[in-house]
């Protein structure tokens, strides 16, 4: 790489292990003690940098990188507990740390800095080849990083073991770690590269800046030291802009994290609240487990039985290239049945153990809306039986009104005819035509009560005229001053709705006048886009309850059958007001 003294670090056998589990409870308190520890540790370097045998800017310069890769890995782990990329950029710090502390002129520290010198870049690789994961994925990344190890840790020890009176050993030792160091840069920046061009689109905004600095990075920090000697550039300045350079290093990781893209990990709980939330679709479901693993080209797929086929939160069919390596295939399960699966992209997801708890969350999310779409199912199948037996009593009721019009009440008028003639015959005796006229006389009164009751059962002019003739005629009818106001076009009302809403006027027209006593009445019926407005108010003494009576009760069921809503106000010595909602349409 360099033999540029640079900040250092910690073998990386020291690495956090990436937790199965984090209690955030139990790490956030740790995080904020690590923050509070390493504002004490960079204080006391810049306190002994003060009197250090340095210019004051140098260990100051160590200081902030040491502070601003600090800081990136709290928030790392803070965002991310299931990653080890926070564990890494501590790491990083305290390399940084360690590379600063030679410059204060103490022999301890002096020696320590020698053997991590260049501890920090090949924890730079590090970050690099497992970002986002916290984990190292295929043999060119293990490969690499392991010689980028090597080479600031074995590679080092002859810097600062040989003799100083050996500088061709020295230049030797120092010329390999040069070339393997490069080498591996080199080798970061190509599959950084090949990183970008094959990650899905939906990851780059969290790829992205990372990346392309980090090629910018691993390409400047070697050649930097080569390019600028040969301009005699003084030592310390070159060690500066190398500094500098890998303080971009988790500042754009920052970007990463601001941009979105890097949200914090849910565990299980968590994300069984996200999906647990009343009108879920499956667009979100997805979202929330996308945002949860921390891939936004993650993608759920969902089994069709009917089709034998995944399908997405669209029905669409799923294509191959989900199955495709290095995106990875998980299929969910309740007990043996296939219920979906989840296709994410390992490079960003390096864990499975965190998909397949995912996975049993999104089982759940599954089989809850299976059981919600049989419930309303099965509730629409209960409205539509309910709808059926109203129209099957309307009907009914139809065609009883009919029977009674069309033939008793035809054969009461014939009778009272022949009843008539035999009084009007020159054979009848007085007393016979008296009798028969009487008898006549009581065959109209009958057939009168039977036209009321017809009219009851279904007024002749609702059927021929519609709603609002039928319900003008309850108004003229009533015994006190009435008012109707309608805007209703008879002819787009459902014969259910149309008999429905007659109903309820004719109901609350009744109760205004035999219960509640009222002097005046206002009847309005309105069409509001697909709803038929009815609304009954009277000056009555009010008081009224739907449970008081059945005629209420069963025009509520009938409301509620159609798919309507049903409000009654009647405080008591203000009066009645009556209003229903109904479908036009059957």
């Amino acid at each position: 790489m360099t033999d540029t003294p640079a900040p250092t670090g910690l073998p990386p056998a020291t690495v956090p292990a990436r937790p199965r589990a984090v209690r955030t409870d139990a790490l956030r308190p740790a995080l904020l003690f690590l923050s509070v520890f390493a504002l004490g540790l960079g204080g006391l370097q810049l306190a002994v940098g003060a009197v250090a045998p340095v210019p004051f800017w140098v260990p100051a310069a160590f200081t902030a990188v040491f502070f601003i890769w600090t800081a990136a890995g709290v928030i790392a782990w803070w965002q991310r507990p299931l990653s080890g990329t926070g564990g890494l950029l501590l790491v990083g710090a305290v390399s940084m740390f360690l590379g600063g502390a030679g410059n204060l002129g103490l022999p301890v520290l002096i020696e320590l800095s020698a053997v991590f010198a260049t501890m920090v870049l090949s924890v730079t690789v590090h970050l690099l080849h497992a970002f986002p994961s916290g984990r190292l994925r295929g043999t060119l990344s293990v490969v690499t990083v392991a010689v980028g190890y090597g080479v600031t840790l074995v590679l080092q020890a002859p810097l600062y073991l040989l003799p100083p009176d050996q500088p061709l050993l020295l230049d030797l030792a120092l010329w390999v770690q040069s070339v393997v160091g490069l080498g591996v840069m080199v080798a970061t920046a190509v599959f950084l590269i090949g990183r970008l061009r094959s990650a899905d689109p939906k990851n780059l905004r969290v790829l992205l800046p990372l990346y392309l600095y980090g090629i910018l990075a691993v390409l400047a920090i070697p050649m930097s030291a080569n390019v600028l000697r040969i301009f005699d550039v003084d030592t310390a300045v070159v060690g500066l802009i190398q500094l500098a350079v890998l303080a971009g290093i988790p500042i754009a990781f920052l970007l990463s994290v601001l941009l979105g893209g890097f949200s914090q990990t849910a565990e299980a709980d968590a994300l069984s609240a996200w999906l647990g939330i009343a009108g879920s679709t499956r667009a979100a479901v997805g979202e929330a487990l996308a945002r949860s693993l921390g891939d936004d080209s993650l993608r759920v797929a969902y089994w069709a039985d009917d089709r034998q086929a995944f399908v997405d939160e669209h029905g669409a069919d799923v294509p191959e290239g989900e199955h495709v390596p290095p995106r990875i295939w998980h299929e969910v399960r309740v007990e043996s049945r296939l219920v979906g699966a989840i296709s994410y992209d390992g490079r960003m997801i390096t864990d499975p153990e965190i998909v397949r708890r995912a996975g049993r969350v999104f089982a759940i999310a599954l089989d809850r809306e299976r059981l919600t779409a049989a419930l309303v199912a099965s509730n629409e199948a209960l409205v539509l039986s309910r709808l059926r037996i109203v129209e099957t009593a309307d009907r009914e009721r139809s065609r009883i009104a009919r029977d009674l019009h069309d033939g008793l009440q035809v054969q009461l008028v014939l009778l009272a005819l022949e009843a008539q003639q035999i009084a009007n015959s020159d054979d009848a005796s007085p007393a016979t035509a008296d009798a028969v006229t009487a008898l006549r006389h009581r065959i109209d009164d009958a057939a009168a009560d039977l036209r009321r009751l017809v009219h009851a059962v279904l007024p002749s002019a609702l059927v021929e005229r519609g709603l609002t003739a039928a319900a003008e005629d309850l108004v003229d009818r009533l015994d006190i001053p009435a008012t109707l106001i309608s805007d209703v076009d008879d002819r787009a009302l459902a014969p259910a709705t149309a008999q429905s809403a007659y109903l309820i006027v004719a109901e609350a027209l009744t109760n205004a006048v035999k219960h509640s006593g009222a002097r005046t009445v206002r009847v309005e019926l309105t069409r509001t886009g697909g709803l038929l407005q009815v609304r009954v108010a009277d000056d009555g003494r009010g008081g009224a309850r739907v449970e008081d009576g059945t005629g209420l009760k069963g025009l509520v069921d009938r409301v509620d059958a159609l798919g309507g809503s049903f409000e009654l106000q009647s405080p008591e010595g203000v009066g009645t007001e009556l209003r229903v909602e109904l479908p036009c349409g059957s």
